[in-house]
This record gives structure tokens, C-alpha cells and sequence, in this order.
């Protein structure tokens, strides 16, 4: 299957992109990394396969409404 095909096909039973899907996924296992790990979080948007530390803040952010380093922060108290 192409991965066109795969991605509509997704997007129709699903209602949601495939990429936005797997963006999902990765900032959950990024929240339990940051949860109960002391990794840094350069080690951690490496770990997830992110392009570089600031991506991983951009899509994080824009996910969870806060930085990794806030959520860590946070999530501590």
C-alpha cells in the first residue's frame, strides 16, 4: 500500500491525519519520559526521532500548551 493510500485510508476510518496521529503518540511517550525519567530533554526529542531539541519543544508545545521543560517542571510538584 502507498503511502498515500495508507493516509486516507486512516484519515477515513479514523477522522484524524496520520501524521497528526503519530505527532500524538510520540509527545505521550515524551510525557512519560519527562514523567518519570531524569533523561534531558535534548535526549528525549532524540530518543523520539525529532529533527532537533527546538521541534520537539514547537510540537510538544503546540500539543500539550506548555514547553517539556514546564510539563517536567509541573508535573513534579
Amino acid at each position: 500500500m502507498s503511502r498515500s493510500r495508507l493516509s486516507t485510508r486512516f484519515k477515513d476510518e479514523t477522522g484524524k491525519n496520520l501524521s497528526d496521529f503519530i505527532a500524538e503518540k510520540r509527545i505521550e511517550e515524551a510525557k512519560r519520559l519527562l514523567e518519570f525519567t531524569d533523561k534531558p530533554i535534548v535526549a528525549i526529542s532524540a530518543y523520539l526521532g525529532f529533527s532537533s531539541q527546538s521541534h520537539f519543544s514547537k510540537v510538544f508545545r503546540k500539543l500539550s500548551k506548555m514547553t517539556p521543560a514546564s510539563y517536567r517542571e509541573n508535573i513534579l510538584k
